[in-house]
């Protein structure tokens, strides 16, 4: 979540051994979690601006990084865009 923001929660199990195509897009409003290009979780309520951190940015973790939290696999080419893209 951002600073004012609801968590973004998604049901979606992807334990499976297979490698996942993951997805967020913020449109200024709302944010969309894909999973393999289908939608896993959007926000109800419009959300506050997205705020900067000066604390860095975790792939993987829980907020507090708690070790119950911390992914379990690999992760591979992560790229973040600050404008819209073309899949």
């Amino acid at each position: 979540t951002a600073r004012g923001s609801e968590a973004l929660v998604s049901e979606t199990i992807i334990t499976d051994n297979n490698w996942h195509h993951i997805g967020l897009v913020w449109d200024g409003s709302y944010r969309t979690l894909y999973i393999d290009d289908v939608i896993a979780a959007a926000d109800e309520n419009k959300q506050e601006t997205l705020s900067s951190s000066t604390t860095g940015l975790y792939i993987g973790a829980g907020k507090n990084l708690e070790s119950d939290s911390l992914w379990m696999g690999m992760i591979d080419d992560v790229r973040i865009y600050n404008r819209a893209i073309n899949p």
